[in-house]
């Protein structure tokens, strides 16, 4: 009895022990496996589907992030993952890939403006 109760409970931890482990990739590690140019079939073959697009008429961003556990609990949350990764395409090609930055978006939206501001400034040419 003593050998049943030693066996099943070596089983349950093993049980627990590899239940437990994290099997999501990790996207800045699977980064190093892009390039320039690559189409969006190539970064799906290496990273899968993205979690959240972001497209606008200048390019298309794909957004990648595991979840993380705090104790046993998954969290989803974008903004905590530690891996997040965000692929640009232009024209349906990769032209960088990073953890996209606050300042990357600040920067989109500043020249933008720049460009209304300068649009309008200019006279019409009638």
């Amino acid at each position: 009895m003593k050998k049943i109760l030693g066996t099943l409970s070596l089983v349950l931890a093993m049980m627990f022990l590899f239940g437990c482990t994290n099997k999501t990739p990790d996207f800045n590690q699977r980064s190093s496996m892009l390039s320039i140019g690559m189409s969006k079939a190539d970064v799906r073959g290496i990273l899968g589907d993205p979690r959240r697009t972001d497209v606008n008429q200048e390019r298309e961003r794909w957004i990648y992030w595991s979840q993380v556990y705090y104790g046993f609990t998954p969290v989803d949350n974008e903004q905590l993952a530690n891996d997040r990764l965000t692929v640009t395409f232009n024209d349906g090609k990769v032209v960088k890939w990073g953890q996209l930055a606050f300042a990357d978006d600040m920067l989109e939206a500043s020249q933008k403006s720049a460009e209304a501001i300068m649009r309008a400034s200019q006279p019409s040419q009638k």
